[in-house]
């Protein structure tokens, strides 16, 4: 008598041939995204769009010269700030004794080279003393100076007119040589930088125009090129430039982002013609 042996339809095939379909579909699905992500995006009348940033027309991290405790701040995250404000200042008590004690040296050391100088007069002292004294005293004012450069260094200024990004420190904290304390960002015109195809370089140039559309805003604005980078990436093929948003526009802010296209001149034959070959 024969058994018949009932076969599961889902065990009819070897486990790796299941794992090699399964590889295969991920493979396409891969292919798929990548594709759509390398698509360049493109406005509503064919013409291709590129992503930009919002960038401040000035940004300075600033940061700490020598080490030491933070004593005030002065701002808070979002004050406007005018230059030469005092953002923040460290408690260098410690400087300034070592200057105190410079500025002693420094007039035992004049003291020292007028009476050389009255000896000398009174050809009871060589000109090599004399000269001696005179090089003290140098050295000893140098050392003020150097002192006087770091104490420098223990206040923190406003470079221009901005207002303050971020805040890295408390008071009262102790910090470092080298260690961020205020990142300001100026006031004003914001800048634009965007990597645009490099089948627009025989037409672009400085002052040509886009139309700009911030994601977060949601509004359009005219941007003007200003600078154009030197050199195509290879890999891309597209070229940096930087362009200046509208004297007057407060309510797009540095770190935004959107998307840009190119306004062709009516009489640039070849701006139109890039705009096809990218559609």
């Amino acid at each position: 008598m024969k058994t018949k042996i009932m076969v599961d339809d889902a065990n009819a095939y070897p486990p790796y041939k299941n794992n090699s379909v399964i590889r295969q579909k991920w493979m396409v699905g891969l292919i798929c995204a990548l594709s759509c992500i390398s698509a360049p995006a493109f406005a509503a009348d064919g013409s291709a769009a590129v992503r930009f940033l919002v960038l401040a027309n000035r940004e300075s991290p600033l940061s700490s010269v020598v080490p030491g405790r933070m004593a005030k701040i002065n701002v808070q995250l979002g004050d406007t700030v005018t230059q030469g404000k005092l953002l923040a200042n460290m408690d260098c008590s410690d400087l300034v004794a070592r200057k105190n004690a410079a500025e002693a040296e420094f007039h035992a050391a004049q003291l020292r080279y007028e009476a050389k100088a009255k000896l000398q007069g009174l050809q009871s002292a060589a000109a090599l003393e004399v000269g001696l004294a005179a090089s003290e005293v140098n050295r000893t004012k140098g050392q003020m100076g150097i002192f006087d450069a770091q104490l420098a260094q223990c206040r923190f200024v406003a470079p221009f007119n901005g207002r303050v990004a971020k805040i890295y420190v408390k008071e009262g904290q102790g910090i470092g040589a080298g260690a961020p304390v205020i990142d300001l960002v100026g006031s004003g015109t914001l800048r634009a930088r965007l990597n645009v195809p490099s089948s627009w370089v025989p037409w672009l140039k400085i002052g040509s125009q886009l139309n700009a559309s911030v994601g977060e805003t949601g509004k359009q604005y005219p941007l003007t090129v200003t600078h154009i980078s030197g050199k195509v990436d290879a890999v891309s093929q597209t070229i940096e430039i930087e362009t200046r948003f509208p004297d007057k526009t407060d309510d797009v802010l540095p770190g935004m982002s959107g998307q840009a296209v190119a306004v062709c001149p009516p009489d640039e034959n070849r701006c139109l013609k890039s705009e096809t070959a990218n559609s």
